[in-house]
């Protein structure tokens, strides 16, 4: 049986077989008058012919009419059906099955319509699964780990949790850190190699549609120089002429700052006291000049840069762990480490944060209640107050505080939906001292805390 993976990234669909990855392409759309253009051939005249262009279809995923129509699609999930089809027809000739790696901010609505997409392209999807954990291949004993990746329109974070005695990696819970991604920041580096265009040369490469095109052709080059150079010289042919300048590294960064910063602050706030985070950081983000090294700049964190198609090559590796039956499609949020563990500088003193150890009790109104080998099962008695139930009891829990190998969690059903430090808690989610849990709806509280021994 050959199967073929696909990774729904539109910064870079990557396509992938047994053989490894086949090509990426980003989820660019123009029409032309042979057709819809995708990928490379898209962007290479999107700057030309802007009003027959779209890149917003992946993340505005849906039926609504566009803003400015297609011929030939009316809307996002048209756009996105085309797509697909071109490289079902691409690629799919000797594959027998289909595997999809969906990004995180991808909900319930969006997963019903795009396996409705593929059903229409005729494409034999067999398994969907979260890109996150599917990138994760080996775990790293002692480290907390979240994942980050950059798509066109949208920078998001997942938190990879532990099950089975760290056996198998889950995708505990997504959060968009910033609805700019790699399009604006194009913009951005677009805009300031022009400024130092006009100031050295005093000509504008965005002075018409041809030659912008062509600066953000050149764009990703230039990027690439970045990532390895203090500073480059970047040259622009304009006639028989060639237009020269000097630019260093730290001006293309500055223009990424606020955006490096507001993912680095969500990534530092992910990170337990006491404890290293490994981050790893998705292809598309990893080649962004300066990303990887703002985020190694997080005391206690650690950078794992991972390859291109990361996703479709995970979801090839586990694929009897995704493939779903035939018509009962469902996505995988948790699978098993398939690569042998791996090591991590440790973290320096300086990088210790010993001001909040782990929690010992859980402090329910005036009573802290310890939290022992076997954790605390609890219930939701009347008018919603939290009880912790004992052995001598016959009543159900609702919900329990576990202590696991990387610290406390939270086990829950859905019946009882729960919040932590005010935030709807995902199954399973990490605790620390002085967090906050309620059940939602009411307002009790109980808080986690440390109960030092000082001895007799």
């Amino acid at each position: 049986m050959t199967t073929l993976a696909i990774e729904l990234n539109d910064a870079s669909i990557a396509i992938a077989r047994s053989d490894g990855l086949l090509v990426t392409e980003p989820g660019c759309a123009l029409e032309c008058d042979e057709g819809i253009a995708f990928g490379e051939a898209a962007l290479r005249s999107s700057r030309l012919r802007p009003r027959d262009a779209n890149d917003r279809y992946w993340a505005e995923l849906g039926v609504d009419p566009l803003a400015r129509p297609f011929a030939r699609a009316k809307s996002a999930a048209d756009l996105a059906h085309a797509q697909l089809l071109a490289l079902w027809n691409r690629f799919g000739e000797q594959s027998d099955e289909v595997l999809l790696a969906v990004p995180g901010s991808f909900e319930r609505e969006k997963l019903s319509l795009l396996l409705g997409i593929t059903d229409a392209c005729e494409m034999p999807v067999r398994g969907l699964v979260d890109a996150a954990v599917a990138a994760c291949d080996r775990p790293y004993p002692g480290w907390d780990t979240v994942h980050v990746e950059a798509q066109l329109h949208q920078i998001g974070l997942t938190r990879i949790g532990f099950a089975q005695q760290g056996g198998v990696a889950v995708a505990e819970s997504f959060e968009t850190v910033s609805q700019s991604g790699v399009a604006r920041l194009r913009e951005r580096w677009a805009q300031r190699i022009s400024a130092a265009f006009i100031a050295q040369t005093r000509f504008d490469p965005l002075s018409d549609g041809k030659n912008e095109q062509r600066l953000f052709d050149a764009l990703p080059g230039w990027l690439d120089a970045f990532n390895s150079l203090p500073s480059a010289t970047v040259e622009f042919e304009v006639g028989e002429s060639t237009k020269r300048i000097q630019l260093s590294r730290s001006e293309i960064v500055a223009e990424a700052e606020e955006l490096y910063d507001r993912l680095a602050h969500r990534v530092a706030a992910a990170r337990r006291p006491g404890r290293g985070l490994a981050v790893r950081v998705g292809s598309v983000l990893a080649g962004l000049p300066g990303a990887t090294e703002r985020l190694g700049q997080i005391a206690g964190v650690r950078v794992i840069a991972l390859p291109a198609g990361a996703g479709a090559l995970g979801a090839l590796a586990c694929a009897n762990d995704i493939r779903s039956s035939r018509g009962r499609t469902s996505l995988v949020k948790s699978l098993g480490w398939r690569a042998p563990a791996g090591k991590l500088p440790p973290l320096r003193l300086d990088e210790l944060d010993r001001t909040a150890p782990e929690a010992t009790h859980l402090l329910i109104r005036h009573t802290a209640h310890p939290i022992r080998e076997g954790g605390l099962d609890l219930r939701l008695g009347e008018a919603g107050r939290l009880q912790v139930i004992t052995e001598r009891s016959d009543d159900r829990a609702n919900f329990a505080i576990r202590r696991s190998e990387d610290g406390l969690r939270l086990e829950h059903t859905r019946e009882a939906p729960l919040l932590v430090n005010a935030k709807p808690a995902e199954p399973g989610v990490a605790l620390a001292s002085g967090d906050r849990i309620a059940v939602a709806g009411f307002t009790e509280e109980a808080q986690l805390i440390t109960v030092k021994d000082d001895g007799p």
